[in-house]
């Protein structure tokens, strides 16, 4: 099966002209399906309710009030009209075997807080059903995109044929006193728990060096130049702070923080400018950088892990994912497992970040007022790529895995398409290799599939 080809169906967001909250979104040139011919604003009482925001942080939600929350969100983002109709159009022309992604430029802080990939639209109509939450469409990716007056990215070029052996990957834990603590031991084990051996096709992806209480000379001395790392891996604390531009007396600019350990044996605090850590982060010419955000569902106007994907987007680091709320453990392995595994495999971001979110599926509460499952839609993909291509030396490949992968993928897309409803994608290790299994939410399961075979390395 080939890979995935997306259109990229670019909407730019920004606060109503009005002062008055809501959003304006325009539709920026897609030579597949054309443009908006005007921006559109939609008020804030079309939008998503605020009020459930403290609940979706505390993972308190229910099905009724997610699908509430996820169509006011789709009212901003696909407002009915023009752009609306072009992003049904787009739909059918990517047909099942393609796809569309929804490139959000969004302009305004107050804008990002919001938790777009809980969005909820369904062109078919009918009773809610997880058919209609777009991140759980496979044929449809949501990316954010920082705007920033800088060049896009653009990825190293490869030798033909050359295949890495292995995925360098560093993983750096912090937790000084001067923070609330953190189970670095747990989430480490977590990371390790779904990758440390993990071979896919002939390319391993661990986790090595592990930095633990990491310092910033640690970090420095591990990045020593290009191919140190391809992924970075952080868990820790993180601000977004004001302060003063020095080049303008009269403007105020957000800077992104992130804290590591000083002092090893006083467990003491150093605060690491997010700009600083980006630049060491350019130098080894990382590609991808996965924040393990620590903020327990913490949202805001200045949501400070916006501030600092914004800072490593601006230094051109390829890919950023973060965590916007706190995850459950048994999830993150779901979600590390997937999303390596089809990275490594030679997958795109997009298919890659579908695989995590269907891997972390699970089903919905019985009835519309009963508690249901949001782990889905926590992980969140920043990037400036022009495509999805985070590996091309390994999505040149022509694979085994990486068919059975998309495989996956397409017979999800056949289950929503036939149902309107997925459980999701279980994964579990069998004589030790990694399977994938497609799960329904039908009397009974059907098109279980199995077939993808993920060896560990002795």
């Amino acid at each position: 099966m080939k890979p995935r080809e997306y259109i990229d169906f670019k909407l730019y967001l920004a606060p109503a002209p009005n002062g008055q909250g809501g959003c304006q979104v325009a539709l920026l040139p897609t030579p597949e399906v054309g443009e908006s011919m005007m921006p559109v604003t939609v008020p804030a009482g079309d939008g998503p309710p605020a009020d459930l925001l403290p609940f979706l942080a505390a993972k308190s939600v229910t099905w009724r009030q997610l699908v509430a929350l996820g169509q006011g969100l789709a009212n901003w983002l696909l407002p009915e009209g023009e752009v609306r109709k072009l992003f049904e159009e787009a739909l059918k022309r990517a047909g099942n075997e393609g796809g569309v992604r929804l490139r959000l430029i969004i302009a305004g802080h107050e804008l990002k807080r919001w938790p777009w990939e809980y969005a909820y639209f369904d062109p078919l109509g009918g009773p809610p059903s997880l058919r209609g939450f777009l991140a759980l469409e496979p044929r449809v990716s949501i990316v954010r995109h920082e705007p920033l007056p800088f060049a896009h990215p653009v990825l190293p070029g490869s030798a033909p044929g050359a295949v890495p052996a292995r995925l360098p990957m560093v993983v750096a834990a912090a937790s000084p006193r001067e923070q609330l603590p953190l189970q670095l031991e747990r989430e480490v084990q977590i990371i390790r728990d779904a990758l440390e051996g993990l071979n896919v096709e002939g390319v391993r992806v661990s986790p090595e060096p592990v930095l633990m209480g990491a310092t910033p000379l640690e970090v420095a001395d591990v990045l020593r130049g290009v191919g140190s790392a391809t992924i970075f891996h952080f868990i820790g604390h993180g601000t977004a702070r004001a302060t003063a531009d020095p080049f303008n007396r009269d403007a105020m600019r957000e800077e992104g923080v992130l804290f590591f350990v000083g002092d090893k044996a006083a467990n003491s605090q150093a605060e690491v400018r997010a700009d600083d850590l980006a630049r060491l982060l350019q130098q080894a010419a990382v590609r991808l950088a996965v924040l393990g955000a620590c903020y327990s569902g913490l949202r805001s106007e200045r949501y400070p892990w916006d501030s600092v994907a914004g800072a490593l987007a601006a230094r051109g680091i390829p890919a950023v994912v973060t965590m916007q709320y706190e995850v459950i453990d048994t999830m993150a392995v779901r979600f590390s497992q997937s999303f390596y595994g089809a990275l490594a495999a030679g997958l795109s971001l997009d298919e890659a970040m579908t695989l995590g979110r269907l891997a972390m599926l699970r089903e919905t509460g019985a009835g519309p007022d009963e508690a249901v499952n949001l782990e889905w839609g926590v992980p969140v993909l920043y990037s400036r790529l022009p495509g999805g291509t985070i590996l091309p030396e390994l999505a040149a490949r022509d694979t085994e895995t990486a068919r059975q992968m998309r495989t996956t993928i397409q017979q999800t897309i056949d289950t929503i398409a036939e149902t309107g409803e997925v459980v999701g994608i279980d994964a579990e290790v069998l004589d030790g290799a990694l399977s994938f299994h497609v799960k329904q939410k039908v009397g009974t399961v059907a098109g279980h599939l199995v077939g993808i075979r993920i060896g560990r390395v002795p």
